[in-house]
């Protein structure tokens, strides 16, 4: 009897390592499958276009595409719509995209009577994204016009981050360029809009840096898959951009935007993505 008790203890002791072994042994689930997607949208109140003294309110949002379980990237509100189709952590590139509001008599503006308007503009191009710490990004956009101004613009923004449990804090200085039809479209003067307008002279505007300033945002994330973001900006017109009648008579040398972005995180399965 006491031979079949020590057979079966043995027996007990062999299945509970085997079934300890087999659970240390046991291969980790695989991570989740799919993407995760991030869209903010929100309207922000803007200058109505480039030296104009009027404002007006216009779209504005964000959009991040990463792994399930990341943690989600830091998007500025005065980003372009662009995916990091490149991503190798510290630096990030892909396409991007904005519209930019056109400029006409209405919304206050009839003291651009005589100037030739410009319709609202589709810019499209590429940026890349730059993160020397955690705390602190370099992003520079690139974009062509493919109608409205038709030309090409460039921004330079450098962002000093901070998250305080839900809070994420946020501010920098930007810098926008732009080629010489940009310019032209926004700031030139012909001769005969000089004469119907009465209150500009002819000038001719030249390519290159357009405006100084800075942006800061404070963004909650209130659920886990939801967030808000309150920003403010400024930025002033210089070198030819200040040298234009256009905004000493007309308009003004300030722009300034301002706004509210929501923004929900959810599960997306792409099927020509892995």
């Amino acid at each position: 009897m006491s031979i079949i008790k020590t057979l079966a203890l043995a027996g007990l002791i062999s299945a509970t390592a085997s079934a300890g072994f087999a659970a240390d042994i046991a291969p980790t689930p695989p991570p989740a499958s799919g993407w995760t997607l991030t869209v903010g949208l929100g309207p922000q109140v803007q200058t109505s276009f480039p030296g104009a003294k009027s404002v007006t309110v216009w779209p504005t949002g964000t959009m991040a595409l990463r792994r399930p379980g990341e943690p989600e990237p830091f998007a500025s509100p005065d980003d372009g719509f662009g995916l990091a189709l490149f991503d190798i952590g510290w630096f990030k590139a892909g396409p991007v995209g904005r519209i930019m509001s056109s400029r006409g008599l209405s919304g206050g503006n009839g003291a651009f009577y005589g100037l030739h308007d410009v319709d609202w503009t589709l810019e499209l191009g590429v940026y890349g994204e730059l993160w020397y710490t955690e705390h602190f990004r370099a992003r520079a956009e690139v974009r062509q016009g493919v109608n409205g101004h038709d030309g090409l613009d460039a921004n330079i923004a450098l962002d000093a981050i901070q998250k305080y449990d839900a809070f994420t804090f946020a501010i920098g200085p930007r810098l926008q360029f732009g080629d010489t039809q940009y310019m032209n479209a926004y700031f030139s003067v012909t001769p005969y809009e000089a004469s119907v307008n009465g209150r500009v002279g002819a000038y001719q505007a030249n390519g290159g840096l357009a405006s100084v300033g800075g942006l800061a945002s404070v963004k909650y994330d209130f659920l886990p898959n939801w967030s808000a973001t309150v920003f403010g900006g400024y930025s002033r017109l210089v070198s030819s951009a200040a040298a234009s009648p256009i905004p000493n008579n007309l308009g003004s040398l300030n722009q300034y935007t301002g706004g509210v972005v929501i923004a929900h995180s959810f599960h997306l399965d792409i099927p020509f993505l892995p």
